[in-house]
């Protein structure tokens, strides 16, 4: 059993902080949209993507927290979205040509298989980039930083049906605007399906729940900090080619097995996930200056965009490498009863 919810006026906040938190930290950083540096269309924007990406966060932390599952088990859900964003939403896993944006044909020609209409290093990439930025971080910061909220929902039933009713309403009308262009056959529909159902089907086995934590020393924190810069940094300028697929597998393979391996071996706190955070999003805004111009986007604009979101996420960082500093509470049981520490329950 979970620990009580809160009021519903102590869990506005936290709400709209996922809600909106999300889609900054998949999109915002790195300005490269075509709304950049124009602050009316970005809010237009955020207003359609929260419910959406923010949506899929919430709901993501609903289920972990109401059936005990950890980290892992977010991650496998995150990945379940990260396949539908490209496969059933936005269909950019199977659209040949996008005229919005110039690199589109280089990112897929080096790795397309003509058989499937897919190209490997993009789809990687962007379930990739779905997992730890579009549901990982923001989930991330919101545990380091609501100590508080760990092991309690956020979301009553009205709350969860409308969040779902408004995230699927939004996939729908982008789905709706790129059917247009290009309609996916129903032999990679169900394909698609068939991913996400069985990784959310494994995310809810015990492969998912909170991990049983070592009485070790935790791993420093400037080296979880480092990892978390140099394996963003990897990810986001690896080359789209067969030489890039198989090094984002072995990094992605890598990372996931090395932060298991410590969660088990070690003593971890509020403050190595906020290391690994702070790593990642200072990691994936400092990138974002290296970014093409968007096409219609003055440079004084982008660069612009880049500084005020450098000075915001090196402000989060700050707040996140102090994360054993908050107040703690009790974390979910485990499936065998002992009591998991604050790194392996989600919250």
């Amino acid at each position: 059993m979970g620990l009580p919810k809160l009021s519903f006026r102590q869990r506005v906040l936290p709400v709209l902080a996922i809600l909106f938190g999300a889609p900054v930290s998949a999109e915002f950083l790195q300005a490269y949209l075509p709304a950049t540096g124009d602050a009316p269309e970005m809010l237009l924007s955020l207003l359609i993507l929260a419910p959406l990406y923010g949506g899929a966060a919430l709901l993501i932390r609903e289920v972990a927290v109401r059936w005990g599952l950890g980290w892992t088990g977010v991650l496998l859900l995150a990945a379940a979205f990260g396949v539908a964003m490209p496969g059933l939403v936005d269909l950019s896993l199977f659209v040949e040509h996008n005229d919005d944006i110039a690199y589109w044909d280089e990112l897929r020609q080096g790795t397309l298989v003509h058989g499937l209409g897919v190209a490997a290093f993009p789809a990687m990439s962007w379930v990739a980039g779905h997992v730890l930025m579009s549901v990982g971080a923001p989930l991330a910061v919101f545990h380091v930083l609501a100590p508080r909220h760990r092991g309690r929902p956020l979301l009553g039933p009205v709350g969860i049906v409308l969040i779902g009713l408004l995230s699927a309403l939004v996939a729908l009308l982008i789905r709706s605007d790129t059917d247009r262009q290009y309609h996916p056959g129903l032999a990679s529909t169900l394909v698609v399906i068939a991913i996400v159902v069985t990784l959310g089907a494994v995310a809810m086995t015990r492969v998912g729940r909170p991990v049983k934590t070592g009485d070790r020393a935790p791993a420093p924190t400037w080296a979880l900090v480092l990892i978390g810069a140099v394996g963003m940094f990897s990810f986001d300028v690896l080359p789209p080619i067969w030489v890039g697929v198989a090094v984002l597998a072995l990094l992605l393979v890598t990372a996931a097995a090395l932060v298991r391996w410590w969660s088990k071996a070690t003593a971890w706190s509020g403050r190595q996930i906020g290391a690994l955070t702070a790593g990642a999003l200072v990691s994936r805004t400092l990138i974002g200056f290296l970014a093409p111009v968007p096409e219609g986007v003055s440079l004084a604009a982008k660069l612009s965009q880049n500084a005020l979101m450098l000075a915001a996420v090196l402000g989060l960082a700050w707040l996140l490498l102090r994360g054993n500093k908050l107040p703690t509470v009790d974390s979910e049981p485990t499936e065998s009863g002992d009591r998991a520490e604050d790194a392996t329950a989600i919250g």
